[in-house]
């Protein structure tokens, strides 16, 4: 059918010559008049389509189901050069508006990949140079996205009305061009990246503002250029190098878009508005665009010396990063002398130098590296080495991207006969070619903007940024770290960026100059991997990089890292607010009194600016914070130093327990509220909850109503949470029975149907706030009901009875340890001591006063305190350990407890098993 030297010629360029006639056997088979391309092709035309079909499985797809498109793309290749508008009025031809969507897809997808194939086959044939030929493939997603953007803007018009701005002038939008398409250099199988920008946010589209109505017309746009069809996607559109990247919303008015800008930038920004350009849309208001906010924030009238140490930081990065690359699997963007360096050396000059000579303001590399020469940057032999280096590495991309159909640039070992065939060369000569021009591109890249280094680098900086990760597991081990692999890929993160965090250059350079410190740090503590984790949580908040890389706060993170590493609790909190960092440098020296709370409630409330709800809840989130810092940071003795805590926490919940019955206007009311529980006994500790009752003088809706209304501020979440977890279960009836019952109703029901554990529970009671006379009133039923049956013999059977059943409760997870419900845990402490508190008719609702008023008189309560009082604090070390109050041990927290009571943690363990096992003998001497 074809010459045998066709193909003799031709097998000499291929990489599977049975394949590829395979293939041409499948496209004849396939096309409706097969002899009309016989009789097209010629020698050249014939190893052309073979080359196609045996260099990319992509281009061999699309001839097989395309068999015509060969004979009548190809005519006119040697002199056709096409622009958008050339584009425009091919796709105007192949489209139309009443196609739907996915067929449109469909058509976008089916033409990219036809012109791809007309333009591969130009660069196959020598028939333009690389560099036009980069311009010509990047005019094709600009036509795309304007049709598809027209396509969008008419549609939503149609739904919602013109888009208009205030006074009446209509609104605009435009496509941002930005990355290799941004420098007209777009590779072949390349993300396209963009960015949206509209004229303003004041004015309406129907019903729409106008950010809804662009935001609605870009998500079109986008939906069009991605969608997955038969003939593939016309394009993978990429948004991440927008403002705010992927959190940002997806279009932004022109003015905010300049705001963020001067405000936020970053050097990287700066590097991608480099190459920003128009691609679609109001042209008017991208030219805008340029001038007010591009030229500007890009190319500085001075040269700024922190830009050259942020630059020299990018570049330490490369280099870092080139180093780890080896010929097995080299990458041919970041390694040494790689694309990355090269167009990093050339963008870094034209930025520098661009805002001093307007003639350099380049975003394509060839172009400017001949613009660098005229200004005498580049030698002559510089400038011609670059451009030859640069064609060569972006020819060898692009045959390993259509070869592999995917955006790569990885260069394997098994690669290199395959591309060096489809680069006509011989594999060492391959070799020879891309070795030599690495080389001398790393060359000149080290000779650009010399790199500054002040001191040697420590060991795990050096790890870091070369990203050996063998070498930071290691130097992480030594410290203590358990998981040095996480915390390495942690660490690595803020230097290299990960989702919600991107560091600036210059906090990319303090981070680094501070790590060695911070890990030092981190090493002292008793669990180095759990307040790294910690010290995440804080670093993660953009407010909290700011507080540990500021340059005036040179002690911050040696304070950080000790809260780190003390409390998960504290951590979270912190972090989720670090504004309140600043108390934790200016530490209060005692616990607060309650004047100092009403003093600072009132300045809440006139400069915060928030609602009733949220100036309480972060009213006591701050003081819980300073509260626990003043815990963690005093000297006292640990029991004083408990009891004060806990006192302090109660005080606290009761001033705001006041302020809210005052706020509510329930002073009015005969009803008050009273405290059962560990708030009753003014003992709370962190995460606890507030056992609460009310009482009121008789039965009215109203009160109820009210009583709802309270509970309801407590416990509604809002975006400062929660202030309180309420449990009502140790009302009468527990939390079926009434919300607020009349004085009758307890009255009748202490007299009658109370039992056992509820005079137990009931010894805690405590006033809160409301109707003083009616709590008179109601503190004489309940010392009738606490104190005027004796505690005989089976009343005691009863409290063992209950105890036993509480055990029930104790959670059993393997080698966990329940503080509260196990055997000789803390209920066992407490039952003992309101026995006694009953016996001895002593009302004092503090389970810790009543401790030391009765072991005078019962020495066998001595010992039962002191294990209490060691069970109080193991249980308040714990819930500084996680966020959520708990009073359950578990294996993993054990060493933590430990280290915070200074003990090894088998001398803890064994401390805290006698400690119950000594507390439940002491209980079953009393009850048995």
């Amino acid at each position: 059918m074809f010459p045998s030297e066709w193909w003799q010629l031709a097998q000499q360029r291929l990489i599977n010559p049975a394949k590829a006639r395979e293939s041409l056997e499948d496209m004849l088979k396939r096309h409706p008049n097969p002899k009309s391309l016989i009789d097209y092709l010629n020698q050249r035309r014939f190893i052309l389509l073979l080359e196609l079909l045996d260099h990319s499985d992509c281009m061999r797809k699309f001839l097989i189901n395309h068999p015509e498109d060969f004979q009548k793309t190809i005519p006119g290749i040697w002199y056709i050069s096409k622009k958008k508008e050339d584009y425009i009025k091919e796709l105007k031809e192949l489209l139309s508006d009443s196609l739907p969507d996915d067929e449109f897809s469909k058509r976008l997808a089916y033409y990219r990949h036809r012109e791809l194939m007309r333009i591969l086959s130009k660069e196959i044939l020598g028939t333009s140079k690389l560099e036009d030929l980069l311009v010509e493939y990047s005019h094709l997603p600009d036509a795309m996205l304007e049709y598809c953007y027209s396509r969008a803007l008419e549609e939503f018009k149609q739904a919602y009305g013109q888009p208009v701005e205030e006074g009446g002038r209509p609104a605009s939008a435009c496509i941002i061009a930005l990355g290799k398409l941004g420098s007209y250099e777009l590779n072949y199988y390349s993300d396209i990246d963009l960015m949206f920008i509209h004229s303003s946010d004041k004015g309406q589209a129907g019903k729409l503002n106008l950010n809804e109505f662009f935001s609605k017309v870009f998500q079109k746009v986008v939906s069009l250029m991605t969608k997955i069809t038969p003939e593939g996607k016309p394009y993978e559109v990429d948004l991440d190098l927008r403002p705010f990247g992927r959190s940002g919303p997806i279009s932004m008015p022109l003015l905010s878009a300049e705001l963020y800008y001067e405000s936020y930038g970053r050097i990287w920004e700066r590097f991608a508005l480099l190459r920003a350009r128009f691609s679609a849309g109001d042209e008017e208001l991208y030219q805008t665009f340029e001038q007010e906010v591009k030229t500007p924030f890009v190319f500085k009238r001075t040269v700024d010396y922190r830009v050259i140490e942020e630059v020299q930081l990018i570049k330490a990065q490369i280099i870092s990063q080139a180093k780890r690359q080896t010929l097995s699997s080299l990458d041919i963007k970041l390694c040494e002398g790689g694309i990355r360096e090269l167009e990093f050396a050339v963008q870094s000059l034209v930025l520098l130098l661009g805002g001093k000579f307007p003639f350099l303001r380049e975003s394509n590399t060839f172009k400017a590296i001949w613009k660098l020469n005229q200004k005498g940057i580049f030698s002559d032999e510089e400038a011609g080495f670059l451009e030859k280096a640069y064609e060569f590495l972006r020819r060898l991309e692009h045959k390993l991207q259509i070869y592999k159909c995917i955006q790569t640039q990885k260069l394997t070992r098994e690669d290199i006969p395959l591309v060096a065939k489809m680069m006509g060369l011989a594999p060492q000569d391959f070799e020879k070619t891309l070795s030599y021009y690495t080389k001398g591109v790393s060359k000149i890249f080290v000779s650009i903007i010399p790199s500054h280094e002040s001191k040697e680098l420590e060991p795990i900086q050096q790890a870091v940024l070369s990203e050996d990760i063998n070498f930071a597991k290691e130097i992480l081990s030594q410290l203590g770290f358990k998981n040095p692999v996480r915390a390495y890929n942690m660490l690595l993160s803020y230097v290299h960026g990960r989702e919600g965090i991107k560091l600036s250059n210059y906090e990319r350079k303090k981070f680094l100059e501070m790590l060695p410190q911070i890990l030092s740090y981190m090493s002292a503590s008793s669990d180095p991997d759990e307040t790294l984790n910690n010290f995440d949580k804080f670093f993660s908040n953009p407010t909290g990089r700011k507080v540990i890389l500021s340059p005036s706060k040179e002690d911050v993170v040696k304070i950080l890292c000790k809260v780190f590493s003390l409390s998960s609790y504290l951590s979270t909190l912190v972090s989720r607010n670090p504004d309140l960092v600043e108390d934790l440098l200016t530490l209060y020296q005692d616990f607060p009194e309650r004047t100092l709370f009403e003093e600072e409630f009132e300045k809440y409330e006139k400069t915060l600016g928030l609602s009733l709800e949220n100036t309480f809840r972060r009213f006591k989130k701050v003081w819980e914070v300073r509260i626990v810092l003043v815990y963690l940071a005093k000297k006292d003795e640990r029991y004083k130093k408990l009891k004060d805590f806990f006192r302090s926490l109660t005080n606290l919940a009761d001033f705001l327990m006041e302020k809210l019955w005052e706020r509510l206007r329930l002073e009015k009311e005969s009803m008050m509220l009273l405290a059962l529980g560990k708030y009753g006994s003014s003992e709370l500790s962190l995460g606890s909850d507030l056992d609460l009752v009310f009482v009121g003088r008789d039965h009215m809706a109203e009160r109820v109503k009210l009583a709802q209304d309270f509970v309801r501020f407590l416990t509604t979440h809002t975006k400062e949470g929660y202030l309180y977890d309420v449990d009502f279960r140790l009302r009468p009836m527990g939390t079926k029975g009434e919300l607020v019952p009349s004085m009758d109703f307890y009255k009748e029901y202490f007299s009658k149907y109370a039992r056992t554990w509820e005079r137990i529970a009931w010894t805690r009671c405590r006033f809160i706030a409301g109707d003083t006379e009616l709590y008179q009133e109601f503190e004489h039923i309940l010392e009738s009901f606490l104190f005027d049956t004796p505690m005989g013999k089976e009343q005691k059977e009863e409290i063992k009875s209950i105890r036993y059943a509480l055990e029930g409760q104790a959670k059993r997870g393997a080698g966990a340890i329940d503080l509260k419900f196990s055997p000789g845990g803390i209920i066992d402490g407490e039952f003992l001591v309101q026995y006694f508190i009953i016996l001895e008719r002593l009302r004092e609702p503090s389970m810790i006063t009543a401790y030391e008023k009765l072991l005078v008189k019962h020495p066998i309560l001595k010992k039962a305190y002191e294990n209490y009082m060691f069970l109080r604090l193991v249980e308040t070390k714990l819930r500084l350990s996680k966020e959520r109050g708990t009073s359950v041990l578990t294996p993993q927290d054990a060493p933590r407890v430990a280290s915070s009571l200074n003990m090894e943690k088998e001398e803890f363990l064994e401390t805290l098993k006698a400690s119950m096992g000594e507390l439940r003998e002491i209980f079953l001497e009393v009850f048995d």
